[in-house]
C-alpha cells in the first residue's frame, strides 16, 4: 500500500495555494470573476470528484527538495501553475469544441493567462534566462496539440506525448533559475517528460473508450493499432480493442513500457525523490491493471465456475 507522501506532506501548502488563486480571480472584472472561480473549483486538489493534476500543482514543491528557494516562492509558482492549468484547459476546449457553450471562454481564457504571466514576471525580468526556456516549452505544447491525431507519437516519439503538457516544465525552469541550479534543467526537464508520458498512458489506459468514440489519439489504441497492423484509414473497433486488452495480454506489454520508464528515472531519484515516488504511483495504477487482467483470463481459461467463485470471494 502506497502512502502518498508527495501529496500528503502538501496539502496545508495546496490549500493555501488554491486559496490565493481563488482571491486572484475574484478580482477580476464582475462577469469573470465568478465563472473563473467555478472553473478553478473544478481542479481543486483537496476537494472529492475533482480533476486530479497532481504534478502541475506539486512540482514546485517536489523541486524544492534540493534548491534553496523559500517556501512562499514556491507557494507562488504552483498558483501561477494552477492559472496556466486552467488556461490552457479552456484552451484545449476551445480546439476540440469551437461551439463552446460558454461564449466568455476565450476573453476568460486570457484574463487567467494574465494572472499567470503575472507572476512569472515578477521573478523574471524581460531578459531572463527564464523566457527563452517558456517559449521553447509554449512551442513543444504547440506542436504535440496540432499534429497529435496525424502522428503516432507514442510509438514513434514518445516525447512528443509527454509535449502536449509541456508547460508543467516552466517549474523546473524557474526553480533552478531562482535557486542558481540552471545546469540542472536538462536532467529534470526529461525526468518530467518521462513522467508525463507515463501519466498520459495512466489516462488513456482508463479514457481509451471515450477518446476512440471521439477520435482523440490515445497510446493504447495506438499500440493496438500498430500490433494489428490496421491502415491509417480505419482505427479498431472497441470489440477489437476489448479482444486485445482481454485476451491478448496488450496491457501487459503496456505496462513493461511503463516500468521502463521508471528505470530511466532512477538518476533523478536524489533530486527529487517525490517526482519519483509519484511516477511510482502512476506505475503501480498500470500494473495492478495488467496483472488483473491476466489473473481473470487465467481463472477463465480454467473454468466459468472458478471465475465466478473468484469473484464472489473478492466481493464478500
Amino acid at each position: 500500500m502506497f502512502i502518498l507522501r508527495w501529496l500528503l506532506n502538501y496539502e496545508e501548502d495546496l490549500q493555501q495555494a488554491f486559496t490565493t488563486a481563488d482571491k486572484l480571480l475574484s478580482g477580476l472584472p464582475p462577469s469573470f470573476s465568478q465563472p473563473a472561480r467555478d472553473f478553478l473549483d473544478k481542479f481543486h486538489v483537496l476537494k472529492e470528484n475533482r480533476s486530479k493534476n497532481y504534478i502541475c500543482y506539486l512540482l514546485p514543491y517536489w523541486l524544492k527538495e534540493k534548491s534553496t528557494v523559500p517556501i512562499t516562492d514556491c507557494r507562488q509558482i504552483a498558483i501561477a501553475n494552477i492559472f496556466g492549468m486552467m488556461y490552457y484547459h479552456l484552451l484545449d476546449d476551445l480546439m476540440d469544441n469551437p461551439e463552446a457553450r460558454f461564449k466568455h471562454q476565450l476573453p476568460l481564457a486570457d484574463l487567467i493567462h494574465f494572472e499567470f504571466l503575472n507572476i512569472y514576471r515578477s521573478y523574471f525580468p524581460a531578459d531572463s534566462p527564464f523566457w527563452p526556456y517558456f517559449r521553447k516549452y509554449i512551442a513543444e505544447w504547440a506542436d504535440a496539440v496540432t499534429y497529435e491525431n496525424s502522428n503516432n507519437f507514442f510509438l514513434e516519439a514518445p516525447v512528443r506525448v509527454a509535449h502536449k503538457a509541456a508547460p508543467v516544465k516552466l517549474t523546473v525552469a524557474a526553480i533552478c533559475l531562482l535557486s542558481n541550479q540552471e545546469n540542472m534543467i536538462p536532467l529534470l526537464e526529461d525526468s518530467v517528460d518521462t513522467v508525463l508520458i507515463t501519466l498520459q498512458m495512466l489516462d488513456d489506459w482508463m479514457d481509451w473508450e471515450k477518446d476512440l468514440k471521439e477520435g482523440s489519439y490515445n497510446c493504447l489504441i495506438a499500440l493496438i493499432e500498430t500490433k494489428q497492423q490496421l491502415t491509417e484509414m480505419r482505427r479498431p473497433t472497441p470489440d477489437e480493442i476489448r479482444q486485445a486488452i482481454y485476451t491478448q495480454g496488450i496491457l501487459s506489454e503496456y505496462a513493461q513500457q511503463a516500468e521502463t520508464h521508471h528505470q530511466a528515472l532512477s538518476g533523478v531519484r536524489c533530486y527529487t525523490q517525490h517526482l519519483y515516488d509519484f511516477h511510482e504511483f502512476l506505475v503501480h495504477n498500470i500494473r495492478q491493471a495488467a496483472k488483473q487482467i491476466e489473473k481473470d483470463r487465467k481463472l477463465l481459461e480454467n473454468g466459468g465456475l472458478e471465475y465466478w467463485l473468484s469473484k464472489k470471494n473478492s466481493n464478500s
